[in-house]
């Protein structure tokens, strides 16, 4: 008696274990997607689609539509009308972006992520877009925890086949963030990483076990990412939209709904952004940037392991550099010589490594309707971007000369004050 009353007891515990971990460990997927499930993730911007692998992965390998990585932050998210998706939905190209990024989305955030995607990045194209926002001194991870992956660690662990300058600089870099130090499962084969020894067998299938489990976790959560950003937002913008393909025409829109939706404000931002986000505290706000500086910044090695995987995969990538809004920036003192020191900085850091495709907007910013809102391109930007975008995209893939300096890993570059002697000098 006292046995039957043990089991039944502890029975169902342990029989809902057993059915869990037979379904985590299911040698079929979790997930169905489909075209218009894969559709609707390209758009969604959901935390788990960002941080997971199983839907990502089902759109690059979709055959029947050629999804391409947009990399970036808190842009991707202004689905404005002259957007890249809704161009390419409206017009048919033979492309279609998967946006990757939102707020808070930098370069560490962007590295963990490709782990997931080898096979998308290689030799295959990329767009990347950089803000210079990200190049800060000072609590520039603040947004990790919220975007970070277990699985994209396991997927990076057990992708080094032999330890890289990168490697430790990553390992370096997790070791610093509390999800990693406060796990024992991870702590331990990082600092081995970090220490440049080599993982056992036996942390290798862990690794395997774990990334079992945890890709069926994702294909779980997965299930439940639904978006309706393309039916609210993709769908009425290709209605508005020139019929024909044709960038005068394209110009001509931009200009007139940039014109229609900033009639509120002296600065050319959309109009519901300056009421909610800048009218009730617009005069706090005068002079507030005089002592922004993106000049120094640890940002700046992360960024070089993003090339570096780029590099490692062949990738084909263009890399578009954002500006800030002129009329914005005038108000608040953000120092104009300093923001272009800091692109001249990340400028060089690209092509002195063979990354020559770089549309660069930075002294754009003052043009009209070119950005949405203070920081963020808008319609007559996304024109301007578009015309290096669809040329390089419908031109397909093509080989890529890189030559990784693993310099740019170090204190020295990110401490760097970037003048045209500085940045000459360094190698």
């Amino acid at each position: 008696m006292k046995k039957r009353g043990l089991w039944w007891i502890f029975g169902p515990v342990i029989v809902a274990f057993a059915l869990v971990m037979a379904l985590l460990l299911a040698p079929f997927s979790l997930i169905h997607i489909t075209q218009k499930s894969t559709r609707d993730s390209s758009v969604s911007f959901s935390k788990n689609i960002f941080k997971g692998e199983a839907v990502k992965m089902a759109a690059f390998n979709d055959k029947s539509e050629r999804y391409v990585p947009f990399f970036g932050s808190s842009e991707l998210l202004r689905l404005d009308t002259m957007h890249p998706s809704m161009l390419a939905a409206k017009y048919q190209r033979n492309y279609q972006p998967f946006l990757l990024g939102q707020a808070g989305t930098e370069s560490l955030t962007h590295y963990l992520g490709m782990q997931e995607m080898t096979p998308a990045l290689h030799k295959k194209q990329a767009v990347f877009i950089v803000s210079q926002q990200w190049f800060t001194k000072k609590n520039t991870k603040v947004f990790f925890p919220e975007f970070y992956s277990p699985l994209q660690t396991v997927d990076w662990l057990t992708h080094i086949k032999q330890i890289t300058p990168t490697d430790r600089f990553i390992a370096q870099r997790l070791l610093q963030q509390k999800q990693i130090k406060d796990s024992t499962f991870y702590n331990h084969m990082i600092i081995k990483i970090s220490d440049n020894k080599p993982l056992s067998k036996t942390d290798i299938n862990l690794l395997r076990f774990r990334h079992r489990v945890l890709l069926r976790e994702d294909q779980l959560f997965s299930n439940f990412s639904r978006s309706e950003n393309w039916s609210k937002h993709v769908e009425p913008a290709t209605k508005k939209l020139p019929a024909e393909d044709n960038y005068s025409l394209l110009s001509q829109e931009a200009e007139r709904t940039g014109a229609r939706e900033t009639t509120n404000n002296p600065f050319q931002v959309k109009n519901s952004f300056y009421k909610y986000r800048v009218k009730m505290r617009l005069k706090q706000l005068a002079g507030s940037q005089e002592k922004f500086d993106y000049r120094q910044s640890d940002e700046y090695a992360d960024f070089q392991a993003v090339l570096a995987e780029f590099a490692k995969q062949h990738t084909d990538v263009l890399f578009i550099i954002q500006p800030v809004n002129q009329r914005w920036s005038d108000y608040t003192g953000l120092r104009k010589n300093m923001y272009y020191q800091s692109v001249d900085k990340v400028k060089k850091q690209l092509r002195s490594q063979g990354f020559n495709n770089i549309a660069d907007f930075s002294h754009d910013g003052g043009k009209n309707y070119f950005m949405q809102d203070t920081i963020h391109m808008g319609w007559q930007g996304w024109v301007a971007a578009d015309k290096r975008i669809k040329p390089f995209l419908q031109n397909g893939y093509q080989p890529t000369d890189y030559h990784i300096n693993n310099n740019y890993l170090s204190r020295d570059w990110q401490n760097l004050m970037p003048t045209t002697k500085n940045l000459n000098q360094f190698k």
